[in-house]
């Protein structure tokens, strides 16, 4: 599963990756066997594509490695926790006799959601997201979102598991071949709506576009809050959108906190950025911190401004999603046995509300940096009116490890989600820009200066399925894994018996 995701992007394995588990869970055992298997399954899972935990924690959060690779089992084990949920559900399913071309899907697309939202959320490394290149496949997002990505992934493999058991134990026509027959169908589906899709993409009517220059300072995080450092860092962003507006670009885009000062209140830098943005003629987009004091109460903000020519604040986000331990602590109360480390962590406030940015071409989206991997958060952009997603961030804090790559394949879900391109402007790379249909148009590398423009062409589109009704899919799964979990002690309390699944010794017998 693991090797699945980038960056080694050995996607097929994604075919084959629950195999193992779903062969054990096919043994006759105890369901808290079930669980210790996906318990085991969920923890290598999440040791290899979460392993650059311990980088940041050393890195920038001063942690030792000790404790670094303690927190990192400990977030591993909670991660794997949804996996083990999933063996026991698979378990139970199996000796109530509940149809598992259905129901194993429908409770792994559950626990992938409910990961994205109980304690603040951490939907990284969904299964889906191992075909963000399959074109063909991805397409169903517009209206499934990931999840029904991860739901195909997942029948599947449940599929080769359920032909595998009917040849091991007691081979039947039937048995094999009714789930080859239903795979075929749904696969059948999948890509003939994605290549439905493709050519109304390819074939839409174009209602404008508009040339977007990107910057990618690559400044090193030790420098960028350094009072010393300010000049320089203002100098490389300068030089750098000096180089993408020889292409005349209708907005240029810096990544998140790329102004190393407050902009709002350090009226010295404020001057000397807008002079420069006079100077250029063309509107830029930037993140910078700002902050607000009343009553003694400070607050600070992550922020996404849009500034034009003529000393003009066109707009302004403030990100509304944090990022949990690095830009706020939760429950804070409740850890206090690590005061020492979660006082060094910042205490940023989120903002309220969806804003957009008015370019003068079409209306811009910002989530910054960890919002983008929050499918809903994106939606609700363009669904207030956004033509486009530009999403500024900082990859900076994971080092040359898999986490960038795995950070820039979830935004081309949001662009197949909504059938808006996407432009990325981050710090340390990965930027890039994304097309409607998932197409990666432009990928920098990874620790790097660069500088880029390229054309996004806006199309004559109606909003998508997904877009105005959000995660119905996942709920419908949410809805079947509950019938399918439910229903057979539901039965058992009227005094009904439910049929068991037929396993190899009762055939013997």
């Amino acid at each position: 599963m693991a090797l699945s995701f980038p960056r080694t992007e050995l996607s097929a394995l994604a075919f084959f990756a629950l195999l193992p588990l779903l062969h054990a869970l096919n043994r006759p055992q105890k369901r808290l066997s079930a669980l210790g298997c996906g318990l085991i399954t969920g923890f290598v899972f999440s040791m290899g594509t979460l392993y650059w935990v311990t980088y940041t924690m050393e890195n920038y959060g001063h942690v030792p490695k000790i404790l670094s690779l303690f927190i990192l089992v400990l977030f591993s084990l909670y991660i794997a926790s949804y996996t083990g949920l999933f063996a026991y559900g698979v378990s139970w399913m199996h000796r109530e006799g509940i149809p598992l071309l259905l129901g194993a899907p429908s409770l792994w697309v559950a626990l992938e959601y409910a990961r994205g939202y109980l304690l603040t959320g951490f939907p990284w490394a969904l299964f889906g997201y191992t075909q963000y290149k399959n074109l063909l496949v991805i397409q169903v997002a517009d209206i499934t979102g990931v999840y029904g990505v991860s739901f195909l992934l997942v029948m599947i493999n449940t599929v080769f598991a359920e032909v595998l058991r009917s040849l091991k134990d007691s081979f039947s026509v039937r048995g094999f071949f009714s789930p080859l027959l239903v795979l075929m169908i749904i696969v059948g589906l999948t890509v003939s709506y994605g290549a439905y899709r493709l050519h109304g993409i390819h074939t839409a009517e174009q209602q404008s576009s508009i040339r977007v220059g990107v910057v990618q300072g690559n400044i090193e995080q030790d420098q960028k809050w350094d009072p010393a450092s300010r000049d320089k860092i203002l100098a490389v962003y300068m030089r750098l959108t000096r180089r993408a507006s020889r292409e005349k670009p209708d907005l240029i885009i810096w990544p998140e906190a790329s102004a190393p000062f407050f902009f709002m209140t350090e009226k010295e830098y404020q001057s000397q950025f807008l002079e420069f943005i006079d100077d250029l003629g063309i509107d830029v987009l930037f993140g910078s911190p700002d902050y607000t004091a009343m009553n003694g109460d400070s607050r600070f903000y992550n922020s996404a401004f849009l500034v034009s020519p003529g000393a003009r604040l066109k707009g302004r986000y403030d990100k509304i999603h944090l990022v949990p331990f690095g830009e706020y602590v939760p429950f804070r109360k409740a850890l206090f046995f690590i005061k020492p480390i979660t006082d060094q962590i910042g205490d940023i406030t989120p903002g309220k509300k969806i804003s957009l940015m008015q370019t003068g071409k079409g209306l811009c989206g910002t989530p910054i940096c960890f919002e983008v991997i929050f499918p809903d958060l994106v939606r609700r952009f363009v669904l207030e009116g956004a033509d486009f997603i530009a999403t500024l961030t900082n990859d900076d804090w994971f080092g040359r490890s898999s986490a960038p790559y795995q950070h820039f394949s979830m935004a081309v879900f949001r662009a197949v989600e909504n059938r808006v391109p996407v432009v990325r402007s981050a710090n340390s790379g990965i930027s890039g820009v994304i097309a409607q249909d998932g197409r990666i148009v432009k990928q920098t590398d990874i620790f790097v200066e660069d500088a880029f423009t390229e054309d996004l062409t806006l199309l004559k589109m109606d909003r998508t399925f997904y877009t105005h009704f959000g995660d119905l899919f996942a709920y419908f799964c949410i809805a079947a894994t509950v019938l399918s979990l439910c229903v057979p002690l539901v039965t058992r309390s009227r005094g009904g018996k439910t049929p068991r699944a037929i396993r190899p010794q009762d055939s013997r017998a």
